[in-house]
């Protein structure tokens, strides 16, 4: 599994990403680790969202802030 999207995008820890999933509202989550090409975000309940997803679409995610 990797850890790179389709955009060629590495996912950290630290990173912000926003939901584009229209029923999400544009809520957004912080990744907490990424371990074999899933990425554990915060939030309640923690999220588990697989990096292969995490592109731009209409139930996709986009980046918002790289750590740093």
């Amino acid at each position: 599994m990797t850890n790179r999207t389709k955009d060629d995008i590495e996912v950290m820890p630290g990173q912000v990403w926003r939901d584009l999933d229209k029923r999400m509202h544009g809520r957004t989550r912080t990744v907490l680790a990424v371990v074999d090409g899933k990425a554990q975000m915060d939030g309640v309940p923690k999220t588990m969202v697989s990096v292969s997803r995490m592109h731009k679409s209409s139930t996709g995610w986009a980046l918002v802030r790289d750590p740093g």
